[in-house]
């Protein structure tokens, strides 16, 4: 096992990976340059736009913020996609803008980390609503005033008009085909996620009444209905060519100004933004002239980049970029700060239940009994102890983990005999052959690791290909029918919604396609709970249920991930920068030093 692993770290990784961990930074100076993109357009003039206000040092740190520049970020991937209903953020980010967000000023470890999907209403603050609103339980309605003060940027289909309550109107009634609007053909379930709005109404120009069904008038649907990132744009978007990225338009910090298809996202300075830094409340948001989303395709790359200075971020956030190794090079080295948080999703083979072998719990559970996670554990370059998640992450009120019956935990220990005696019940003693098909983040050297065992052990083999881009191996995973497996994450799962999606029919990436409609029913359910303490109770229950399922096998247990910030960053003090969910939020705080 030794000298598979030597060997395993020795291999030169081509793709971008997928799942670890280091330190703190490098210097020696890189081969290439950033990703070549063409020429920025100019962005639009902003009409009247305010003057960027001086700087203000904040009493506390004596940081000085400064204004201009450019970043250049990592980014996995890019939707070719630019409808506003797009249930997670990602890019769109940069120039859609929600209701609400999470409170800036509550982040710190003491409070919240700012990494969950399904944040308390109590760490919520307003974006574009002033604030959190008013819930009448009695009455069934959210009243939500909106600011007063924002515009959507220059150019087509908006033209730097006023935002109003119409645009919320049109934004949440047309996910669900509410009113006289005609249901968005989406991917993404709204139904589920908005089940508790039965109308949306604007009082006046800044003012919006959200009625809930009366059997969902509660705290915690409010809590679900809060955290269901409904991007704002205008009804103008149905008039326009919603293919062309020129038009994806909001009211966001930053405005879209080149695009290379799968490759790069240019951003530039949004003069007409209406957000302050709450740090330095004199100070007129966004600081970065210009930020640069970049995808860079192999590790190495990564790596020589970030220590050249090249690369002023990249994230972990689940998918890892560096291997372990890679990670010890840059942490050696004096190009920034690289940053650990845990992670709730470790990287896993999602089984397409329906097929065989795999609709067979004893085949699934011989094939995670067949992987040594100890050894992934090692490969890499973490030291402790091996964290296996149920349905949500440990960190989670809802997790059970610790508690779990002792049977069930030895059925995520190594244990080659117990898995061959399972496979020969099963009917496979002689082994069998599949296909997993990793998208292009994934850790192609960790698969392999796992494939190796599994040949060793139980006469798997596993033969692995990687797809071409990102959403051929999304359609290929949801694809019942394909005989290819995918690269999943096993559980820690932040939220209900998520596991709902996850752990579906099919309707998701890496969704396991079982027909457990118990399960399913009893998932949801923790949605229409009444109360915190009965949503506990249940998610509980279902946390221990997951795992037992082995719907995904692990390849390794849960692992810390890391931000890369470079020294030319400032105003970042070690907040955790998710790809899908607060990008604009941080970066449009942050500034360069230079």
């Amino acid at each position: 096992m030794k000298k598979l692993i030597a060997l395993l770290l020795a291999l030169s990784m081509v793709f971008a990976l997928a799942a670890c961990g280091g330190g703190s930074t490098p210097a020696p100076a890189a081969d290439q340059p950033a990703a070549d993109a063409p020429a920025v357009e100019e962005a639009p003039a902003a009409e009247e736009a305010p003057a960027v206000p001086e700087t203000v040092v904040h009493e506390t740190t004596g940081t000085e913020p400064q204004y201009g520049g450019e970043a250049t970020v990592y980014y996995p991937k890019f939707y070719n996609y630019f409808d506003p209903s797009m249930m997670d953020e990602y890019q769109f980010a940069f120039w859609y803008e929600t209701l609400w967000v999470m409170d800036w000023g509550l982040n710190d470890a003491e409070t919240f980390a700012f990494d969950a999907g399904s944040i308390p209403v109590e760490y919520l603050a307003g974006q574009l609503a002033v604030d959190r609103g008013e819930f009448d339980e009695e009455a069934h309605t959210l009243t939500v005033k909106l600011r007063d003060d924002v515009f959507f940027q220059e150019g087509e289909p908006y033209n730097g008009r006023a935002f109003t309550a119409d645009d919320v109107v049109w934004s949440y009634s047309r996910l669900l085909g509410l009113g006289d609007y005609a249901k968005v053909d989406t991917e993404y379930d709204w139904g589920r996620a908005l089940d508790m709005l039965e109308s949306v109404e604007a009082v006046d120009d800044h003012t919006v009444v959200f009625t809930f069904k009366p059997d969902m008038s509660t705290t915690v649907q409010l809590t679900n209905f809060m955290n269901a990132k409904v991007n704002i744009a205008g009804p103008e978007w149905d008039d326009c060519d919603q293919s062309d990225w020129h038009n994806a338009k909001g009211t966001g910090p930053y405005v879209l100004t080149d695009y290379v298809v799968d490759n790069s996202m240019t951003f530039t300075r949004n003069d007409n933004y209406y957000g302050y830094d709450e740090r330095y409340p004199e100070n007129k948001l966004p600081y970065i002239d210009t930020i640069k989303l970049v995808y860079i395709a192999d590790s190495a790359n990564i790596l020589a980049q970030s220590m050249s200075g090249a690369l002023d971020w990249f994230g972990e956030n689940g998918k890892a970029v560096l291997s372990g190794d890679q990670l010890a090079q840059l942490s050696a080295a004096d190009a920034g700060q690289l940053y650990a948080y845990n992670t709730s999703s470790p990287p896993a083979i999602a089984l397409k239940i329906p097929q065989e072998p795999f609709s067979d719990i004893r085949v699934r559970q011989a094939m995670q009994l067949a992987i040594d996670l100890e050894a992934a554990n090692i490969y890499l370059g973490n030291d402790g102890p091996v964290v296996v998640p149920g349905l949500w992450g440990p960190g989670l009120s809802w997790s059970t983990y610790g508690e779990w019956p002792a049977e069930l935990e030895e059925e995520f220990e190594y244990n080659p005999e117990r898995a061959r005696e399972l496979m020969e019940e099963a009917g496979y003693p002689d082994g069998f052959e599949f296909e997993v098909e990793l998208d292009p983040t994934s850790n192609l050297d960790l698969y392999m690791l796992a494939a190796s065992e599994l040949k060793q052990n139980i006469n798997v083999t596993m033969n692995v290909t990687v797809a071409a881009e990102m959403m051929e191996a999304v359609q290929h995973s949801q694809d019942m029918d394909d005989p290819r497996q995918s690269a999943g994450f096993a559980g820690g799962f932040p939220e209900y919604m998520l596991a709902l999606m996850m752990t579906g029919s099919g309707e998701m990436p890496n969704s396991y396609g079982h027909d457990d409609q118990e399960y399913m029913d009893e998932l949801a359910s923790i949605g229409q709970a009444s109360s915190a303490d009965e949503q506990t109770a249940i998610a509980q229950d279902m946390d221990q249920q997951f795992p037992a399922r082995h719907w995904a096998i692990l390849v390794a247990g849960m692992q810390p991930n890391y931000d890369f910030m470079s020294n030319r960053i400032g105003g970042y003090t070690g907040e955790k920068v998710y790809y899908k969910d607060n990008m604009r939020t941080i970066w449009s705080r942050l500034w360069i030093e230079e």
